[in-house]
């Protein structure tokens, strides 16, 4: 008689910008995120503007000494999270009322999260994390995260 294995539901994410560049840059805590997502254990959700953002982040000066250590391009970067992410297309809302009265730019993160209907955020911008939640979505840090879905990742 075969045991059973069972197998963890894929689970839907979006990640801010800064998830991105660190998971890009360095091994830490966000890279173990994008090696989920390689696993297909998560699902990374991205809207085009998101994708936008991290490619304009990604040229900026203080990071183009970290690209040439790791021998990369911000196009190659681009490419491996395309290549990554489920897209989807957000429609922001006609009032213009921002939700994020801080950073109005972070909101497209909630819309994205809405439109496909994630889990979780996964953030480490303050403007984000002070809200918690939007629309019984938890707004939580990589650490939150990985302790409540993948604890063995936390060491």
């Amino acid at each position: 008689m075969k045991s059973a294995i069972l197998k963890k539901e894929l689970i839907p994410v979006v990640f801010d910008t800064n998830i991105w560049i660190s998971g890009l840059l360095w091994r830490n805590l966000a890279w173990k995120l994008l090696r989920l997502a390689e696993q297909g254990q998560i699902q990374v959700c991205m809207a085009p503007t998101m994708l936008e953002e991290l490619e304009q982040v990604l040229t900026y000066d203080k990071l183009q000494s970290r690209l040439n250590q790791l021998r990369l391009t911000s196009i190659d970067l681009i490419t491996y999270v395309i290549d990554l992410v489920s897209m989807f297309e957000v429609i922001l809302p006609p009032n213009g009322n921002p939700i994020v009265i801080a950073d109005p730019d972070d909101d497209i993160f909630l819309h994205c999260a809405i439109t496909a209907q994630v889990a979780y955020i996964i953030s480490g911008d303050r403007h984000l994390l002070e809200l918690e939640q939007y629309h019984n979505i938890p707004i939580v840090t990589i650490r939150h995260f990985l302790e409540s879905e993948f604890p063995h990742l936390i060491s």
